[in-house]
């Protein structure tokens, strides 16, 4: 079994509001919303119900030639949980040749494992439509393998 929790993020401005001219590099980040009420980070529950892994309504743009208040990483991305398992079974064939059948599934409930969602929060001076979208799994789905091991 493989649990691990997200990885951090920050949600984006998605442009230079600073004015640094800095276009290369991370963009800036917004301000928290003083009058937002309610849960932040929605997490996978809520991306089923919502569309969406964390409310953009949370934030707000920064005025112009300033810098957000958002912390970098300051929020964690949907974690991970993977079950592996393995069957075998060894056969005599004589005193020296032995036969393994082996049957190995890795993610076994077929569980869906989410990357980090898109932070851009702002397209110019409106709410993007793509904020806190989760569009990437990570890791894979259902894999099972047989395999025959013959030793002698």
């Amino acid at each position: 079994m493989n649990l691990q929790s997200g990885f951090p993020f920050t949600p984006m401005a998605g442009s230079n509001i600073s004015g640094t001219g800095d276009t290369n590099g991370t963009p800036d980040v917004p301000n928290r919303n003083p009058n937002f009420n309610g849960p932040v980070i929605l997490g996978v529950d809520g991306y089923k119900k919502t569309g969406r892994y964390f409310d953009p309504n949370a934030f707000v743009l920064p005025l112009a030639g300033t810098f957000g208040n958002v912390a970098r990483g300051s929020f964690i991305g949907p974690g991970l949980f993977t079950l592996d398992t393995s069957l075998f079974k060894k056969f005599s064939i004589n005193e020296k040749w032995t036969l393994q059948f082996r049957a190995e599934a890795f993610n076994v409930t077929n569980h869906a494992n989410f990357s980090t969602p898109n932070p851009q929060v702002f397209s110019g001076t409106s709410y993007s439509p793509s904020a806190g979208i989760l569009t990437q799994t990570a890791g894979t789905s259902r894999q099972i393998q047989f395999a025959l091991k013959l030793s002698f």
